[in-house]
């Protein structure tokens, strides 16, 4: 993945395309600090973990700025979630988590804990975490 985003990043370079280059670096440069930090190179997850982390920040960038009603950052915001999203596989949906939940025996009564032991890594990479936890909740009550 990393690889594929380094041709990108000289792409948008070539392109002179501003905002992708400003997120490809900004990835490139998450990604290396993650391979410092773990002393070797990053496998498939822990590179998606690291998409999602700023994926995760960039939203929570749109929400501050809808709160002050910038219209210029959320455009800007809006234009970096999706280059972000174009490198995450495809999401799971609401309809198939619920299917996974029921499909792998978690029902009423379970321990929070014991239920996402089981989804979590059905889902990792592939749902929005906060998600998964609030259907869960939903199917254990």
């Amino acid at each position: 993945m990393k690889h594929k985003i380094t041709q990108d990043l000289f792409t948008a370079m070539r392109d002179k395309n501003k905002v992708k280059k400003g997120v490809l670096t900004l990835v490139k440069s998450a990604l290396t600090n993650a391979e410092k930090e773990k002393g070797t190179t990053l496998n498939e997850a822990e590179e998606l973990a690291v998409l999602q982390k700023e994926l995760k920040q960039t939203r929570q960038s749109v929400a501050e700025a809808e709160k002050w009603g910038r219209e210029d950052i959320l455009t800007l915001e809006n234009q970096k979630i999706a280059i972000l999203e174009s490198y995450l596989p495809k999401m799971l949906s609401e309809a198939e988590i619920r299917e996974l939940v029921i499909a792998n025996g978690v029902m009423s009564g379970m321990n929070m804990g014991e239920a996402m032991k089981i989804v979590k890594p059905l889902v990792s990479g592939k749902a929005d975490n906060a998600l998964v936890a609030s259907i869960v909740k939903e199917s254990i009550q």
